[in-house]
């Protein structure tokens, strides 16, 4: 047979034997094609598959960190708003918001179909997770805050003498929607009628005006039937009437007193002049009899009176003010009358001044000492404490000056006060100890700026102290790389 195309040889079969290696060449470049279509079509699944492990790998473990960060920024908030209001009741929807815009805004970075799928998946676990957790907050909270108000409420209702219902009612209203167990009720009930009767009585103690008062108080308990009242209530309130007792007398004998130096010093200007006004006042047990005998000597004495005053004597007063009372400045028969008003201004003016002295933290000197330690060591973060904006080092601060004031005499600690605020700022900077790089705003950053290792770990403490918060665990980032590596083997990128 010919074929066209062939040279024919002559020989037998040769004819036949060059289209068998025809055909068997175009058997070979076809499988040599079919290699190369192959081998371009494996690189482009591999492509794909590099390119879904890093974008899922990339996105993910970005979410983890901001999800982290998020959640607990979210429950490190103060647990009461600006109005005083719990914001337990809308934590968990306002998770639920911020989490999944973040997700939403998230799956708009991927590419890859594979990836985003598997992102989906192991996001929505996660999230599942945080849910449960920062529900479980919130119910935590719901329940400390009702249990706050019930022992707001049981602390009212103790000073109220129909508060036994009225504690009763709220326990076993707690009980009823599930915030206490039955056996909780009975415990904290029998505690809440114990503190009702033990504030009923030290409230009719300390109510009382009276000797007699007080003996009707003390003979109720040797009668007691009250069975919430503890013996050891019982012997802690007979310690309370005598002390209520002494003062009592205490009272009585300064109202005396006042009225004796408030007469001596009327006595003395020359607005008293005969003896029926004191005996009014001994006669309604205004004054003692010792006082109405001073009274009446001064009033005789007084109508005399030295023409000079001891010099001597004078100077010894005026020098040391401090050391004597308005009674024996009054009674000072060596000073004339002027004299003796006198020092009984600066008496008084000396008063005013060791009273301003106790309480130097309200004066402007404190106010503005206090301003300026605040200003040394500010916040170290835009959270507050529940006593206002103070750091710790400012705490310290102000400790130290309120340990130095008291050790400061009566009547210069106002005038001190801003100096050891000063002195305090200084040495604090001579000692301060050199200061660090800059901390990061972001873990994100801290992840970027430093590898894994003790520098990282050492700014990711410094984060934490700056922030206020616990900085999220590192498992995180071992984690994600675990979910990359699976994904991986997982597609065939790795075996």
């Amino acid at each position: 047979m010919r074929i066209q195309g062939i040279n024919q040889t002559g020989v037998p079969g040769a004819e036949q034997i060059s289209l068998g290696a025809i055909s068997s060449a175009a058997q070979g470049k076809m499988r040599t094609t079919q290699a190369l279509t192959k081998v371009v079509s494996d690189y482009q699944v591999m492509s794909e598959k590099a390119e879904a492990v890093a974008q899922y790998g990339q996105n993910y473990q970005s979410s983890l960190m901001a999800l982290d960060a998020s959640y607990d920024e979210m429950i490190n908030q103060p647990h009461f708003d600006d109005k005083n209001n719990p914001t337990y009741r809308d934590i968990s929807k306002r998770w639920n918001t911020l989490s999944l815009k973040h997700v939403s805004e998230t799956l708009n970075n991927f590419t890859n179909k594979t990836a985003s799928a598997k992102y989906q998946t192991d996001i929505s676990t996660y999230l599942r997770g945080k849910s449960n957790d920062i529900r479980g907050v919130a119910r935590t909270r719901q329940v400390d805050y009702a249990n706050g108000v019930l022992a707001a409420q049981i602390s009212n209702y103790s000073k109220l003498p129909n508060g036994p219902e009225l504690i009763e009612a709220a326990i076993q209203q707690q009980v009823q929607i599930g915030f206490m167990t039955p056996e909780a009720g009975v415990n904290g009930l029998q505690e809440a009628l114990e503190t009702h009767a033990s504030t009923q009585l030290t409230m009719s103690i300390e109510s009382a005006t009276s000797d007699t008062d007080l003996d009707a108080i003390r003979l109720s308990l040797i009668n007691n039937t009250n069975p919430y009242l503890s013996l050891s209530t019982v012997q802690s309130a007979f310690t309370s009437i005598q002390q209520r007792e002494n003062q009592i007398d205490k009272d009585f004998d300064d109202k005396q007193t006042a009225t004796y130096v408030d007469a001596l010093t009327k006595i003395v200007m020359g607005d008293i002049t005969n003896e029926g006004e004191i005996d009014l006042l001994l006669t309604g047990e205004q004054i003692t009899p010792a006082y109405h005998a001073t009274l009446s000597k001064r009033l005789n004495e007084e109508i005399k009176g030295p023409e000079v005053d001891d010099w001597n004597e004078y100077t010894l007063v005026k020098l040391n003010i401090w050391d004597y009372t308005a009674a024996d400045i009054l009674n000072n028969t060596m000073l004339t009358r002027p004299t003796r008003i006198k020092l009984i201004a600066d008496l008084e003016k000396w008063n005013d001044d060791q009273n301003t002295d106790l309480d130097w933290v309200g004066t402007q000197s404190g106010k503005e000492a206090t301003r300026r330690l605040k200003a040394e060591f500010p916040v170290a973060s835009g959270k507050f404490n529940l006593f206002g904006a103070a750091s710790a080092e400012a705490d310290a601060a102000l400790t130290k000056l309120y340990d130095a004031v008291q050790n400061i005499p009566l009547g210069k600690r106002e005038s001190s006060v801003i100096d050891l605020a000063n002195k305090i700022i200084q040495d604090s900077r001579i000692t301060k100890p050199e200061q660090g790089p800059p901390v990061p705003e972001t873990i994100q950053e801290i992840i970027d700026l430093y590898p894994p290792g003790p520098e990282r770990k050492k700014v990711l403490d410094a984060w934490g102290k700056k922030k206020m918060q616990n900085v999220p665990s590192n498992d995180y980032i071992r984690t994600t790389q675990n979910s990359i590596m699976s994904l991986a083997k997982e597609l065939g990128v790795i075996v």
